[in-house]
């Protein structure tokens, strides 16, 4: 699969979670980063 497509439906999954009040939105800003770099993804998309 496309890195960045796996990476853009996984910062989706972070918006619903900081919906959600699951997550706060550094702790989401985060997560993305680290995902960003874990999948190789080039695309700039944050929560």
């Amino acid at each position: 699969m496309n890195q960045n497509i796996n990476y853009i439906g996984m910062v989706n999954l972070l918006r619903h979670l900081q919906n959600a009040g699951l997550v706060s939105r550094k702790e989401a800003r985060r997560i993305a980063t680290r995902l960003r770099a874990e999948t190789g993804a080039d695309v700039i998309y944050s929560p």
